[in-house]
Order: structure tokens, then C-alpha cells, then sequence
């Protein structure tokens, strides 16, 4: 039986540094390993050697304004790290997504299809029929537009392990669609469904198996 799931959000705060704006490939993704792209992104984020995957957030023109990185915990959950730029100021909602395609920015991200959902639950933190994996804390930009945050999540993993599958809990993100993290333009409000009134998808990142 899987526990009710459990969702820490560990620090949201905003910052301000310079990022270069740039174009993704045609498919407005990015492989999970590491790649030369990665090192200035985890130059921000994280030391060279932490993150398992990564990729960059493009908004809806295509335009590459942030990071995520994701490293796997040793038993159990995911730790992400995020920093995106360009969101209007205060809290923005932020989800797992099934597939790994944000090529459709000027059609909403919808490429990226719906939540990571293996459950059925409802949407939200805060509904007792919920939450689903794919839900995590919002994220808040402060009046430059940047938000950094690093969120952990106990339900999913991005390989599957020995140790989840003992315990059968953790979900894997990484099949042969991989998975997106989207970030919308309201707050979500961990209830409303089906996904808490957060209104339009407004930056995309893509994150694919590494070949």
C-alpha cells in the first residue's frame, strides 16, 4: 500500500544574476545527461557532479529563460532545484508533467500532456482525494521576475530502484517519453481542480533519457 504521499517544499527564495537568452533544438528539449549546455547550469545550481538530470525551461517564443536540475535520493523521492526568469511577480504554480516535449510553446506546452498521475488521485496538496505525484509547492518570483526554489518529492523517483520497488513507492518519471516540469502563469491553489486555477502553461522543461 502506498502512504499518503508527502511533499516538502525546502526553500523558495528570489535572486537576481545575468542568464543569456537562447533557442532549444526543434523538439524544445534536452537529454538528461549532462551535457556542455548543462555546465553553466549546474554552475548555478549545483556543483558539477550533483545532478542526475537536467534541462532548461524555454518560455512559449522558445526563448531559454532558466534551469532545473533533479537528483535522485538514495532510498526514496527526487530533490529538484529550479531558477526561470521572466514570470510575472508572486507565486507561480509548477507540475510534473508525462512527456518530454515542449515544442508547442505558441499552443500552451500542450505536448507535455496532463499531470504524472499512476494513482488516479485528485489534484492538490491541500485535497484529502489527493495529491497526485505531479504535484509540488508553487514557486514565487520576486519583482525582478526570478524564482529559485529547491523542492523535494517523495513519491517519485527518476530511475527506477531496488530499494522503491521493495517498498513500492516511489513512481520513476524516466520512461521512453521522459517527463516535463511546467510552470504556470497563477498560483495553484492545491485544490481546484484539475490543476488548482493555475491558469496558462508559461515555461517548459523537457527532460529525456539520456541515449
Amino acid at each position: 500500500m502506498i502512504s499518503k504521499t508527502k511533499i516538502l517544499s525546502i526553500s523558495v527564495a528570489s535572486t537576481i544574476f545575468l542568464l543569456g537568452c537562447g533557442k532549444t533544438d526543434d523538439t524544445g528539449s534536452s537529454t538528461a545527461s549532462v551535457t556542455s549546455n548543462g555546465d553553466s547550469l549546474l554552475t548555478t545550481l549545483a556543483p558539477s557532479d550533483w545532478a542526475d538530470a537536467a534541462s532548461t525551461f524555454i518560455d512559449p517564443e522558445g526563448n531559454q529563460i532558466g534551469y532545473a536540475v533533479f537528483k535522485n535520493a538514495p532510498r526514496a523521492g527526487v530533490l529538484i532545484r529550479v531558477d526561470v526568469a521572466g514570470l510575472s511577480e508572486g507565486w507561480h504554480g509548477i507540475h510534473l508533467h508525462q512527456v518530454a516535449d515542449c515544442s508547442d510553446g505558441a499552443e500552451g506546452f500542450k505536448a507535455s500532456g496532463g499531470h504524472i498521475d499512476p494513482d488516479d488521485r485528485a489534484h492538490g496538496l491541500l485535497n484529502p482525494d489527493g495529491p497526485e505525484r505531479a504535484d509540488i509547492p508553487n514557486i514565487y518570483a520576486g519583482p525582478d521576475g526570478r524564482a529559485t526554489a529547491e523542492i523535494f518529492n517523495t513519491t517519485i523517483a527518476l530511475y527506477p530502484s531496488e530499494a522503491a520497488a521493495a517498498e513500492a513507492g516511489p513512481y520513476p518519471l524516466m520512461d521512453e517519453d521522459g517527463f516535463a516540469m511546467i510552470i504556470h502563469t497563477n498560483a495553484d491553489d492545491h485544490m481546484t481542480q484539475p490543476i488548482g486555477g493555475a491558469g496558462a502553461r508559461v515555461a517548459c522543461a523537457a527532460i529525456k533519457p539520456a541515449n
